[in-house]
């Protein structure tokens, strides 16, 4: 069994969490992800090409949020190209390798869903820097 692990992250914070099964597509999960979570302030929406779907677009500009999200390959609509801003996404890619440094999330050890989950927010406060 895998498990997908889908973060909302604002510099120093997270935003939203949630798991997912590892063959779940990404774009069915953001709705869940999206209600989870407080966006205010929140101008920019960066996500890989696994979010590029119309709902989730759609979603985002109705709630005055601009997506950064490339397009599929064979996509009918044309992804935003600001490639300046899409740059940043190195920042959750780090995020994430910081938080696999943690053989115990790397090989998802636990097999319990939420025993699981705990353990990723506690490596996500020592990857954040929130622990005294």
């Amino acid at each position: 069994m895998s498990t997908k692990i889908h973060v909302g992250l604002s510099p120093g914070m997270l935003k939203s969490v949630c798991l997912s099964e590892g063959q779940r597509v990404d774009m069915k999960i953001f709705p869940k992800l999206w209600e989870k979570g407080d966006w205010e302030g929140i101008v920019y929406v960066i996500a890989d090409k696994g979010y590029d779907f119309y709902d989730v677009r759609k979603r985002l500009q109705e709630s005055s949020k601009q997506a950064v999200i490339p397009s599929r390959k064979g996509a009918f609509c044309p992804g935003v190209r600001d490639t300046e801003r899409y740059k940043t996404r190195s920042a959750i890619e780090r995020f994430f390798g910081k938080i696999k440094e943690n053989k115990r999330l790397a090989l998802r050890f636990d097999k319990l869903d939420t025993t699981f989950f705990v353990f990723f927010l506690l490596a996500c406060l020592k990857v954040l820097k929130l622990f005294c």
